[in-house]
């Protein structure tokens, strides 16, 4: 994999494989870095490749490409780390100009960073109509300042400083880049912190990160009440808010819950069964996007296969129109849950009751089961996507936007964008990290950080910053659970231990292993 992939260019796959447009743009960065047997006539004749030519609508191993930027390096006397910032510094604004269709003309240079995913399912779909390319998230720490973390084989860091720094130009916006980690000094993995430099009084133009930075997940459409107000006051954003439409899809819509990238979420009634649910519906910048949609319906579709009491409900799927229109907005309409989520809880409370941390272990250890006997892997356990519903506080797992399906066709297979980090550090395996094969104990190891934290009232791995903490997790030296609870019993301490071992072989085989082996736990602690 090259760091190539960082912009979506180049699907992943064990070949690596790059699209023939960047062909194009080597063969012009070539004719200008220099003349004579640095240009592209030169370049090609004294440089060996799979392919005689390149065709801007072919598809070419990504060695070539590494193959045809160290020739220039080469011929032209300059450390082969200067070539690929500068290509990356020349390719960055032609690449923002190609993917046009899917570039928010609100955003600017940390914007398009973060949202990279679109121009990865533009860019994907274009050449492979059937590829559902994972998302390629970076961590947004404020309107000023971005997290990028991936690994790569390659090691071509350099010219995804390029890429940054040219996409920077092309905004005319200054950015600062600082590498905390990276795999040519030994780190597991290659990061980067992006700084806006603010040059001037004005902030810089990032409206959607800047809406979005207090605003609920939209994810999270719980129906909490509030003293001394309405049962939906404290999910309620009217800031920003578009005027709500009346109803969708026969349901009633009564106030906006919350907004993210992906669309909103209304909080609506249906009047059939007497009943209040959520419904997330598409933003139409998003909708314009076959490759988009998919992924929009995606979560639905993976977390309606999955019928479990501890797993969101989702009741319907549809397309909201308004209008003649021919295409509507694709929405789900999902449980609206009235808890808070675990991650909310144990900020409140604190170091969690060891009965009541072995019950809700167990009770998401039997949500993922279900899961995992359909194929589906949840990618992102967090206690943000733990939904601690009613007085009893059951468990309800939300958000299955990151779920990969394991029984899929081999040769119908995901595209995949290796080295891309996906959600959430603290709780992400040493797996994800790394280009190892993520599976169902992947989810696991999410658990096992979650039930660690409720009885500790601290997390196994620790980092003052996103790279430290994910540094932590990729060297698997965990303090165990029983030197900071030494009350903790011995077979509980173990359990968790071996949840959250480095190596996937050492973790328990299974969802339902955890489940039985903590039901198992709660009987005997009743007993004694």
């Amino acid at each position: 994999m090259t760091v190539l992939h960082f912009i979506g260019i180049f699907p992943g796959g064990f070949t690596g494989l790059v699209y023939g447009i960047i062909f194009f743009f080597l063969q012009k960065f070539a004719d200008v870095a220099a003349t004579g047997s640095t240009s592209w006539k030169g370049v090609r004749a004294s440089t060996a490749t799979s392919a005689t030519k390149f065709l801007p609508s072919g598809v070419y191993p990504d060695a070539d490409a590494v193959a045809i930027l160290t020739t220039i390096a080469e011929t032209t006397g300059r450390p082969l780390p200067t070539i690929l910032e500068e290509f990356g510094r020349f390719l960055a604004p032609h690449l923002v100009k190609v993917a046009g269709p899917v570039v928010d003309p609100a955003w600017r240079t940390l914007d398009l960073i973060e949202h990279t995913e679109a121009i990865i399912h533009t860019m994907i779909r274009n050449t492979t109509p059937g590829a559902a390319p994972p998302v390629l998230e970076a961590v947004r720490q404020s309107p000023y300042e971005l997290h990028l973390v991936y690994s790569s084989a390659r090691r071509l860091c350099p010219l995804a400083v390029g890429l940054m720094r040219g996409i920077a130009a092309h905004y005319r916006e200054t950015i600062r880049i600082e590498e905390p980690s990276c795999l040519l000094r030994g780190d597991p993995f290659c990061s980067f912190v992006v700084e806006h430099v603010v040059t001037d009084t004005r902030a810089p133009r990032s409206p959607l990160t800047e809406t979005l930075a207090f605003s609920p997940s939209m994810d999270q459409a719980i129906d909490q009440p509030t003293a001394g107000a309405g049962p939906t006051a404290a999910f309620v954003n009217d800031a920003n808010s578009d005027v709500l439409p009346t109803a969708i899809g026969g349901y009633k819509v009564l106030a906006t819950i919350g907004r993210g990238a992906m669309g909103q979420v209304y909080l609506a009634k249906d009047d059939r069964l007497d009943r209040r649910v959520a419904i997330k519906v598409m933003h139409p910048s998003r909708a314009s996007d076959p490759a988009s949609r998919q992924r929009f319906l995606r979560e639905s579709r993976a977390t309606a296969a999955v019928e479990h009491p501890h797993v969101v409900t989702i009741h319907q799927v549809g397309e909201h129109r308004q209008g003649g229109e021919q295409s509507g907005l694709p929405y789900i309409v999902m449980q609206c849950l009235h808890g808070e989520t675990l991650g909310t809880y144990r900020a409140k409370v604190g170091r969690v009751p060891l009965p009541e941390a072995l019950r809700i272990g167990r009770e998401i250890a039997e949500g993922l089961a279900a899961a995992h006997r359909r194929g589906l892997v949840h990618r992102d356990i967090k206690p943000e996507n733990i939904i601690l519903e009613g007085p009893a506080r059951e468990v309800k797992i939300i958000d299955f936007g990151l779920v990969c399906d394991l029984g899929d066709d081999p040769s119908k297979a995901p595209v995949t964008v290796e080295g891309a980090v996906l959600g959430t550090p603290a709780y992400m395996a040493p797996e994800r990290i790394s280009d190892h094969p993520v599976d169902a104990r992947a989810d696991l190891f999410g658990l096992g950080v979650m039930l660690y934290e409720l009885l500790a009232d601290r997390l196994p791995f620790t980092g003052t910053s996103m790279m430290a903490m994910l540094a932590s997790i990729a060297h698997g030296s965990p303090m165990p659970l029983r030197s900071v609870a030494p009350d903790m019993p011995d077979d509980v301490s173990k359990l968790v231990m071996q949840m959250i071992a480095h190596d996937p072989a050492n973790r328990p085989a299974t969802a339902q292993a955890v489940a039985d082996t903590l039901a198992a736990i709660e009987k005997r602690l009743a007993n004694s």
